[in-house]
């Protein structure tokens, strides 16, 4: 579980850090997005349909800063 924390915080840092680098942010922000994209198959896998929707939420969420980021290219 350390290794998915340490993703979680690299993408966190690569969001922040592309507020003045962009193209570190819409790496950092297609890295989260597709972190949360296996979290929802993950669950959906082993059927824990219930904790389905908490990365489902942070999927959309983590979409906003991408769809930013490349709306202003």
């Amino acid at each position: 579980m350390v290794h998915l924390a340490l993703l979680k915080f690299a993408g966190a840092a690569g969001l922040l850090i592309g507020i003045l680098y962009r193209p570190l942010g819409i790496a950092a922000a297609i890295g989260v997005v597709l972190f949360f994209i296996g979290a929802v198959i993950s669950h959906l896998r082993v059927r824990d349909v219930k904790a389905v929707p908490v990365p489902f939420v942070l999927v959309l969420a983590s979409a906003a800063p991408l769809v930013l980021g490349l709306a202003t290219l």
